[in-house]
């Protein structure tokens, strides 16, 4: 993953310029492939929030108005952020029944602003958890993930009081719904590539979504794998709606077979009426073996319009592992990876005429 390989980096920041490019995506449905351009605008970071405060941060998420880190080395699995400087910490460590035994194998997957809680996926246990934004809170379960599914789920995500849905290593359909209280089935969706090309089972699987969100304003799921080069929306009955797809996919071989060799989107969250995420579009060895300058690895930040296909392509100064879009104050708040010291970085997203 990225937030593992970025470390490696170590590149020196360049300063960034106002140049302008433009690229190609495709709007893709069941029936249609739109051809779009959007271009790309520099964008420069300033870092915010305590110094000397963190261990080493993995994600970020952002529940009203309290940004919300999760932190490897730490004695809290998260800490909210009010105001830029006043740390709330909560969900201990540890081995006990309220806490969380590895901060490495849970992910943010969802929030609820109404509640002040987000929801995370437990991989340990496999559960789906939630937790309110207060100093020394603790989970309360929403529902396990039925054993059938355990050696195949990489993510879960709530529907709603009743039914989560889980993507992973399936060749047949790109997530499962079940219901939440009898952990029986009730719908499989669709398979639907962003691609045209026919894989084997083996392939199906490499090109698995692993990650899953949901958009409850939409009432749709929206599913990513690192290694393909589209981000896919469904509705929550199963059929597919649209990919986004950008740059040319390079991890499909003309016989058909699928490697891992480059990386595409990654941390890829969805709020009102936008999905978002970042994107690389390299190859994983060359950002292991430092082959590149940071103006080219730095990673764009794409905002698409659910209800325009719109997409707005930003590129970022410096290398991030995660980030979260604030769409009220159009801010992107992300963590920056090379910056031990005060690791947290925003971007004022400008407004496109």
């Amino acid at each position: 993953m990225i937030k593992y390989l970025l470390p490696l980096l170590g590149l020196v920041v360049f300063s960034c310029g106002n140049n302008v490019d433009i690229a190609t995506y495709k709007v893709i449905a069941t029936n249609s492939i739109e051809e779009r351009t959007a271009q790309q605008i520099e964008l420069a970071g300033e870092n915010f929030g305590p110094k000397r405060e963190f261990g080493h941060l993995l994600d970020i998420s952002l529940i009203n108005s309290i940004i919300v880190v999760q932190d490897q080395k730490n004695d809290y699995a998260f800490l909210g952020l009010k105001e830029e400087s006043d740390l709330i910490p909560f969900q201990a460590l540890g081995d006990g029944p309220d806490q969380v035994e590895n901060p490495d194998l849970i992910k943010i997957v969802s929030y609820d602003e109404s509640l002040s809680e987000f929801i995370f996926f437990n991989y340990t246990n496999k559960s789906l958890n939630s937790i309110g934004v207060q100093h020394n809170s603790v989970f309360r379960k929403i529902g396990d993930i039925p054993e059938l599914y355990w050696g195949q789920v990489q993510s879960a995500v709530n529907l709603n009081d009743s039914l989560i849905a889980v993507t992973g290593l399936f060749s047949q359909t790109k997530f499962i719904v079940f219901n939440r209280d009898g952990q029986k089935e009730v719908i499989r969706s669709e398979y639907v590539n962003s691609f045209e090309n026919e894989l084997f089972e083996e392939g199906r699987v490499a090109v698995a979504p692993t990650d899953i969100k949901y958009n409850k304003k939409h009432g749709m799921v929206i599913l990513t794998n690192a290694g393909v080069n589209s981000i896919d929306t469904y509705s929550v009955d199963g059929k597919f709606g649209k990919s986004y797809s950008f740059g040319e996919m390079k991890n499909l071989s003309t016989e058909n077979t699928f490697s891992r060799d480059y990386f595409y989107y990654y941390d890829v969250g969805t709020r009102e009426d936008v999905v978002y995420g970042l994107y690389l579009g390299v190859e994983h060895k060359v950002i292991a073996m430092q082959e590149l300058f940071l103006s080219r690895t730095r990673p764009e930040f794409h905002i698409f319009n659910l209800l325009t296909d719109e997409l707005l392509r930003f590129k970022l100064d410096r290398i991030v592992n995660a980030c979260v879009f604030d769409v009220e104050n159009n801010i992107v708040y992300c963590i920056d990876e090379n910056n031990e010291d005060q690791p947290l970085v925003k971007y004022e997203i400008p407004k496109i005429h």
